[in-house]
């Protein structure tokens, strides 16, 4: 990810991040692809993005691969600034097919190739995934991997899952370092977005441990001690002594009661519903959130870092949308896992 940018400032891209949200599948767009009906109506529709839904096992690959070529395209326009947060924002991709490759190293798939389950788009740094799992132990693997900020705080994480095969510390782990590097990439972005850059990444951070919180205490129950330490620093309202305090509470009427406002109020009515339509509540918050920012013409500087966020978004919906079709949900269903569906 290390290459020139054009340094153009936010007064050219911004009319044109517009012009591509435009194009994208949110709003009346998403409606209609949500409405097609059937896997070969949502073929013709995403057939001029180069998305092959009849290949189904490799489409989710085939949205992230654009994602992140059209995020990557965007980057080699900003300043410096922003052009590092992005290269840190699509890391996200890099730190998931590292997560993968552990996983396959020492719970290996056999009647999987490695390859089918790795992103592994060009513009990401390059893992080779055959050397990689051919590494005698942590130091040899940590010297195959690509140069990247994030290698010297992996030894330790290699040394350990060697010993214990703990694989959801690792990705916690991962995880940890992923935040710490985009929390970090906000202070290089230029005065005027800097703030709302932040609250973003914060929000995220807030609402990726508000939905472990959630699953731990309805479906996995892992002791508390091991939730501490897979719960992320660095949220906007849910710091780590809120977080111990929510994992200890022994309900969900009781854990929502305790959040903050803003997360108490989005969450209260669904205290009954299924698990999803919470998660889903939190998700949109965060959509609404980069749209106000991508829409702020008085500050069109915001719309850079908002745009990366929207276009996660939209990525997630097509991906949902054709596995909803492929299981034959309803319309009405697949409508109802949508994120920013109601930000029109």
């Amino acid at each position: 990810m290390r290459e020139q940018v054009a340094n153009l400032g936010s007064d050219f891209l911004f009319p044109k991040l517009h012009g591509r949200w435009a194009q994208a599948w949110a709003g009346a767009a998403l409606l209609r692809l949500v409405q097609a009906g059937s896997s070969d109506a949502i073929g013709r529709l995403l057939a001029p993005l180069g998305i092959e839904v009849t290949q189904r096992p490799d489409v989710q690959r085939q949205l992230l691969r654009r994602h992140i070529a059209e995020l990557s395209a965007v980057r080699r326009l900003a300043d410096p600034g922003t052009a590092r947060f992005y290269g840190a924002f699509l890391d996200r991709h890099f730190y998931d097919d590292l997560k993968t490759l552990l996983h396959y190293r020492y719970f290996p798939e056999q009647e999987v190739d490695i390859a089918v389950l790795l992103v592994a788009a060009p513009e990401l740094p390059h893992l080779d995934a055959a050397a990689l799992l051919g590494a005698r132990n942590a130091p040899e693997f940590l010297s195959r991997l690509p140069e990247h900020p994030c290698r010297a705080a992996l030894l330790p994480l290699l040394v350990e899952v060697e010993g214990s095969h703990d694989l959801l510390a690792a990705d916690g782990h991962l995880d940890r370092v992923f935040y710490a590097a985009l929390l970090g990439a906000t202070a290089g972005l230029p005065a005027g977005p800097r703030t709302r850059a932040r609250r973003l990444v914060q929000t995220e951070i807030d609402t990726t441990n508000l939905v472990m919180v959630l699953r731990n205490l309805l479906l996995y129950r892992l002791p508390a001690a091991a939730m501490c330490r897979r719960c992320l620093p660095g949220g906007q309202l849910l710091d780590p002594p809120l977080l111990e305090a929510l994992i200890a509470r022994p309900d969900r009427g009781s854990l929502i009661a305790a959040l903050p406002p803003p997360y108490r109020s989005l969450l209260e009515p669904f205290v009954a519903a299924e698990l999803y339509v919470s998660e889903n509540a939190l998700w949109d918050r965060l959509y609404g959130l980069a749209q106000a920012d991508f829409s702020d013409y008085d500050h069109p500087a915001a719309s850079l870092v908002a745009f990366a966020f929207l276009k996660r978004f939209e990525t997630l919906n097509i991906g949902r949308v054709c596995e909803g079709v492929h299981f034959g949900l309803s319309t009405a269903s697949i409508l109802g896992m949508m994120i920013g569906a109601g930000h029109v």
